[in-house]
């Protein structure tokens, strides 16, 4: 029993010490995109729907899972999800990196939504 308690612990903290880093990361990308030169420009409206996914949907979905983890993982993880299916991006290590502590947030749910004597 108290190695699940360690178990569900290390989990959380680990994605939020990763959703912290990612959280700092994408507010930078943020920052220099709409303050660069380049300005706050979309060529097109898909490019806008893939900014809404990603980063504004995995940003959120970072938040959100720091109250709610259920519900913040599911978010950062459709993001990503929708954010590759539409845009037809194949895997990549910076997005695919900052969006894995929502995948943890959803483990660290799930695992501690069972009874603590059922698991040991």
């Amino acid at each position: 029993m108290r190695y699940k308690t360690t178990l569900v612990n290390f989990i959380k903290w680990i994605a939020r010490s990763w959703s912290i880093l990612s959280l700092l990361f994408i507010s930078v990308i943020l920052f220099g995109h709409i303050f660069g030169n380049e300005g706050f420009m979309f060529n097109s409206k898909l490019e806008f729907i893939w900014f809404l996914f990603f980063p504004i949907g995995v940003y959120l979905g970072l938040i959100i899972s720091w109250k709610l983890e259920g519900v913040g993982g599911l978010i950062t993880i459709g993001s990503v999800l929708s954010f590759h299916l539409l845009s037809d991006s194949k895997f990549n290590i910076w997005i695919d990196g900052i969006s894995f502590p929502g995948l943890l947030f959803l483990v660290y749910w799930i695992i501690s939504l069972y009874p603590k004597n059922n698991l040991h």
